[in-house]
């Protein structure tokens, strides 16, 4: 491989701030169960990633790009010895939907693969992701990412409501309201009593719907929530301790802890 050794680096975008990204390469290291809030979309540069979803394990081989949707819940792990290098782009939902909106004439987009073979795009977004390393016009360097996510969208996503096997819409009520408590006082504790009384549902049952319907248990999801809001912040250049306490976390090694598990990298490598 190009670089030895395991390594890291997440940054925001030179020319957007609606767009983070990730250069990596991992062998022994693992994901835990997490989502992004943003759209991820990314190139397997060497070796393979694999993935385990809601419908099984996804293995992506080098030479083909991996999407996940938005608060869709993996792991990440090597899928051969050699382990893999790749780079990933997470576009904000709010740029996907302008884009799909001018684009396809529609906000609702989804996409049904994760493991995507398309040649022609790899090599486009590798080139982009390379050339926000060295970006000193900020207007080009925006109008590429823009270009990326036009070709990603219009070649790739679907439209319309997803099929899913999940409970249906009239059956999420409980499990949503609850979500909607953890989404408001996500900085506080929160009592699994708390969210029950919020839903109308009982606590057991209540957790069951709720990893039925988002993936993760209350508690998983909550932690997710906060490291998802305190990557945002260590990107705008605030320091991982004033970092950890804003966002609810115990102290800084207990954010520095969530950090590498969730997006492969310490505090100290996400950097604006």
């Amino acid at each position: 491989m190009a670089e030895e050794g395991e390594h890291a680096r997440l940054w925001a975008a030179p020319g957007s701030a609606q767009v983070e990204l990730l250069s990596a390469r991992f062998e022994r290291f693992a994901f835990d169960r997490h989502s992004h809030e943003q759209l991820s979309v990314g190139v397997i540069e060497e070796g393979a990633e694999g993935l385990h979803l809601a419908g099984g394990k996804v293995v992506v081989p080098a030479g083909q790009l991996v999407i996940l949707n938005p608060g869709q819940v993996h792991t990440g792990f090597a899928a051969e010895e050699s382990g893999w290098r790749y780079r990933m782009f997470y576009f904000d939902t709010a740029m996907v939907d302008e884009l799909a909106a001018e684009h396809l004439g529609v906000r609702d987009v989804w996409f049904a693969r994760t493991a995507v073979p398309d040649p022609d795009l790899f090599a486009a977004l590798s080139r982009v992701h390379r050339a926000q390393e060295r970006a000193s016009d900020p207007l080009t360097a925006e109008s590429l990412l823009l270009g990326a996510l036009t070709s990603v969208l219009r070649r790739h996503a679907s439209t319309g409501r997803a099929l899913t096997t999940g409970p249906r819409r009239d059956s999420r009520r409980g499990p949503d309201l609850a979500r909607q408590l953890l989404h408001d006082r996500w900085t506080e504790p929160v009592t699994v009593a708390e969210l029950s009384a919020a839903s109308g549902m009982p606590r057991a049952s209540l957790i069951a719907a709720f990893r039925q319907a988002y993936g993760l248990p209350p508690h998983a999801y909550l932690l997710r929530l906060r490291a998802n809001r305190a990557r945002r912040l260590l990107l705008t250049g605030r320091r991982p301790a004033e970092v950890a306490a804003a966002t609810g976390f115990a102290d800084q090694a207990h954010l520095t802890r969530v950090c590498k598990r969730y997006f492969g990298v310490t505090p100290g490598a996400i950097r604006p």
